[in-house]
């Protein structure tokens, strides 16, 4: 899985295998290192609905997406989940999750 984050956006590009693990509900994670101590986990979920969510906990961000786009992600080719979530700024958080294509052969 790769991570990018800027500003007020998240973008997750998983290779295919962790697309067809997620599409049967494993949770895939990532360990950023900040420095030499500090770590952060990123997990990504499927659930329910039908929108999704980023959350953060202590040293972790857990986002969700739903089921239905982690299928799309594993058979639509170049299928990108986007999602905007309200933000305590004025500009919204935007949620991106794509295959990595680049990975793809």
């Amino acid at each position: 899985m790769k991570i990018r984050i800027s500003d007020q956006s998240l973008r997750i590009r998983l290779s295919t295998d962790e697309a067809m693990a997620l599409e049967k509900g494993a949770i895939i994670t990532s360990t950023l290192r900040l420095n030499t101590i500090d770590v952060f986990a990123v997990e990504l979920k499927t659930w329910h609905l039908t929108i999704g969510e980023v959350h953060s906990g202590q040293n972790k961000l857990i986002v969700s997406i739903p089921q239905d786009a982690a299928e799309k992600l594993v058979r639509e080719p170049q299928f990108i989940f986007l999602s905007e979530q309200g933000a305590e700024t004025q500009t919204p958080l935007s949620l991106e999750v794509e295959i990595d294509l680049q990975k793809v052969k």
